[in-house]
């Protein structure tokens, strides 16, 4: 599973906006798909 797949599975439930916010710090994750997961959550 890619780390964009879990950050959907786990926002917001188990992970908040600053941990997405590391996995970008730390290239992980990108900016994009952090906030379309933020969005999609809404």
């Amino acid at each position: 599973m890619s780390v964009y797949e879990l950050a959907k599975k786990y926002y917001p439930r188990l992970w908040d906006k600053s941990r997405l916010e590391a996995l970008v710090g730390a290239g992980q994750l990108a900016e994009e798909e952090m906030e379309r997961i933020c969005n999609e959550s809404e």
